[in-house]
Formats: C-alpha cells, structure tokens, sequence
C-alpha cells in the first residue's frame, strides 16, 4: 500500500512537472507571437509608406512669370537645424516664416535655355565632369554649371528670387524637422544621390522622385542637384539669430547652397546639412530653384 501510494505521488509531480513545462512553452510562444506580429505591422507601416503616391494639390500653386509652378509655403514655425548634426546646424530651435512660394521642380536645362535666349545671357558652364557631358545639356535634367548670380539673375527675370536658408529648409522637412523630404530614414526611390542605385549616375530629369516629394509636395530637395539659397554662410549663425524670418547673416564671403546632390552620400542629402561655396561656384551639382513672397512689400 505504502509502495502503491509512493508511485501515485511519483506520477502526480511528474504530470505537474509536464503542465508546468507545457505553461512555459506556451508563454514563450506567446512571446514569439507577439514580436512577430510587432514586426510585421512595422512591416506594413513601412510599405505603406514606400507606396504613398499620395497628391499634395491641397496647397495653393501659382505660376510665376516663366510659367512654372510654385507651391505655398503656410506661414508658422518649423523645427530648424540638428542637434545632431554638424556643428553649424546648431542649436535646434524653432524658427517662424511668413507664407512663400517654392518652384514645385528645380530649375531645368530647357527652363534655363528659355531664359538665355530671351536675354542674350551666357551659357553654364562646368569645368571638371568625371563622364559625358552631354547628359548635363538633356533639356528635362537639371540645370548646373552655373554660378550664385547666374541664379539671382534667372529668379529675378522670373518675377521670383532665391529663397532664404530657412525658406528652403522649411520647404524641405516641414514643420516637424523630418530628416529628409519623405521622413527620417533613408528609403529606396526617393532621391538621386551617390551610386547607380537610383537609376542615374549623375544628374536625373527634374520630378523623377514622386515618392520622394516633401510634405508640401516639392521635388528634389534631397539629391539631384544641390541648389543656391540667398543667405551668406556664416556657420555660428544659427547660435544668435531671429526667431522670425531669419535673413542670414551679412557681408560675408560665401554663398549657402542646400540640399545634397547626385554626388553626395546620404549624411549630406539631410534637410539640416548646410554647404558652403563662393558665389562665382559653377560646377556639376550645383543647380537652383526660385522662392516668392506671398505678400511681397
């Protein structure tokens, strides 16, 4: 009996060892369950976001005096800068802008051919291109070999003008400091920068990155062609400048260029990246586009 009774406590712990096994099991897969399912709806949230041909005619456009679209800025505050980033993309701050106008495409090479014949102006050009320089000349591409005032000049003829430092980077990331147009991690077909991936291993025709478009719908302000804003670069200015409507510093010796172009790396299409050259610059990344005031005085 007493033997009879051992074996019966043998068992029972034995099927109390099994339930208990089996209940960790069970929670583990529900563990395992559980990170799958977290990473297929992260999944998901990411293929939404790589098919997001979404239409952004929910801004007001306008044609400027060559005819070619502009999108409207809001007025209101954006996040400028990184901290982050370069030392002159400091500090971070929140930065107020009246309502402007952006070109919708970056300035092409038909665009600028259109303008050179109606003004007798000279021809871009680019002293150094590692490869045929013939795509720099397709009308659809984007417009480079040309200098500072080569740009003040187009813009002006168009009725328009540069924009400002923080114009352009507001028109860029948004109100939210997104780290490029589309968002904040690199993602494929989304812009024209280093390496054949994208399709173009120099310059693309201007809008080829729909997926790529800012979040008031501009093209190209990451990669293509880098552009010239109006500012002078001055790399503590961020440190004591306005709050509103910054207009960069003054009297110093280069010109500020934005944006990253078919040349750079992915740490340089960032929408803080600030560049640096000498207005009389010309070369085979360097490109632009045109701003307008919405209430201009």
């Amino acid at each position: 009996m007493r033997d009879r009774n051992l074996m019966f406590a043998i068992i029972g712990c034995f099927v109390i060892a099994i339930l208990f096994v089996g209940v960790i099991v069970w929670e583990i897969k529900k563990s395992i369950d559980h990170d799958e399912r977290v990473q297929q709806i992260a999944k998901k949230t990411n293929n939404v976001a790589v098919a997001d041909h979404r239409d952004f005619s929910i801004y007001e456009t306008l044609a400027g005096d060559d005819g070619r679209e502009m999108i409207l800025v809001p007025e209101g505050i954006f996040s400028r800068g990184s901290s982050s980033g370069g030392f002159d993309e400091k500090p971070s701050q929140e930065i107020y802008l009246d309502a402007f106008f952006v070109d919708k495409y970056e300035v092409s090479v038909e665009v600028y051919n259109r303008y050179r014949k109606a003004v007798n102006y000279v021809a871009p050009s680019v002293p150094f291109f590692p490869g045929d320089s013939e795509v720099l000349k397709v009308p659809r591409h984007a417009v480079v070999g040309v200098s500072w005032d080569d740009a003040v000049n187009y813009c002006d003829w168009a009725g328009k003008r540069l924009l400002t430092e923080a114009e352009w980077e507001k028109a860029a990331r948004g109100t939210h400091g997104l780290k490029y147009p589309w968002g904040n991690k690199i993602l494929p077909d989304r812009a024209n920068f280093a390496g054949t991936g994208d399709g173009y291993p120099y310059v693309a025709p201007v809008g080829s990155y729909p997926m790529g478009r800012s979040v008031y719908g501009v093209y190209d302000m990451a990669g293509n062609v880098s552009e010239w804003v109006d500012d002078f670069y001055d790399q503590f200015y961020y440190k004591d400048a306005p709050m509103m409507n910054p207009p960069g510093p003054e009297n110093k010796r280069n010109r500020v260029f934005r944006g990253g172009s078919w040349d750079a790396r992915s740490v340089d299409i960032r929408t803080a990246t600030r560049f640096a050259a000498s207005p009389g610059r010309k070369d085979s990344i360097l490109g632009f586009r045109c701003g307008r005031s919405k209430n201009p005085e």
